[in-house]
């Protein structure tokens, strides 16, 4: 009889709790906290967008301009380099 009535006990706490939490959960200041959370994901959400958007552009306008330049430069140098090379062999092979 002591486990039934621990049961029973148990039962009606957690009866409590329930009744409890739909009582909180159903309270118009959790609805005004629901609404609120929701309205600063949203703006979270928009703002994110925003700040990847911008971030995403300027790399493009500001970085790649760059790296195009990079690349003709390193370009030039490897002619620079083909042509001196080049020249110093023909310049050997005019040497006795």
């Amino acid at each position: 009889k002591k486990g039934s009535a621990a049961i029973r006990e148990t039962r009606e706490v957690m009866g409590a709790v329930a009744s409890k939490a739909s009582q909180v959960l159903g309270s118009n200041r959790m609805k005004k906290a629901k609404t609120r959370m929701s309205k600063l994901v949203s703006k979270a959400w928009w703002l994110g967008g925003n700040l990847v958007w911008t971030a995403v552009t300027g790399a493009i306008v500001l970085a790649v301009p760059v790296f195009f330049e990079y690349e003709r430069e390193c370009q030039y140098f490897e002619q620079m380099a083909q042509i001196t090379s080049a020249q110093m062999q023909a310049a050997n092979a005019a040497a006795p």
